[in-house]
């Protein structure tokens, strides 16, 4: 991984996230994943071959404000929509909630966070992660149960 600049902690984790999902996939091939300048409207910029093809995932970084999600969505569809030939939009944040993931399909950009979920369309590839978080068992069942 080329950065261009010292990436924070959040960016490092998110490039991370971002290369093990790529890397789980056997069709696509991962090229280069880069950190932008800070004056850039994305975080990180990422290489991939998918059956032979170039291809551009443009990956903007949202933290948990209110309106971090949605900031985020408008500067990555811009930014998407001006890049020359196939590039998609790549949200990546710490946590995605049901309704940060609705505005995601809403507006055809791929989602990663990282607890382990993911949504990406990439030419015929579609790449679809669900994590389940495993609840601590409530108190009075584990109490109930024989040792």
């Amino acid at each position: 991984m080329k950065t261009h600049r010292v990436p924070n902690e959040m960016e490092a984790k998110a490039a991370e996230a971002l290369g093990a999902l790529l890397h789980s996939v056997s069709s696509i091939k991962t090229r280069d994943i880069k950190f932008q300048p800070a004056h850039r409207k994305t975080d990180i910029l990422a290489d991939i071959d998918v059956f032979g093809r170039n291809h551009k995932l443009v990956c903007s970084i949202a933290d948990r404000e209110p309106d971090g999600v949605r900031r985020a969505l408008e500067k990555l569809r811009t930014s998407a929509d001006s890049k020359k030939g196939d590039a998609t939009p790549v949200l990546i944040t710490p946590r995605m909630s049901a309704q940060d993931r609705a505005m995601c399909e809403e507006r055809r950009v791929g989602f990663v966070d990282l607890e382990g979920n993911a949504r990406l369309v990439v030419d015929e590839i579609f790449i679809g992660k669900r994590s389940v978080r495993s609840a601590p068992a409530h108190p009075s069942i584990s109490n109930r149960l024989p040792a």
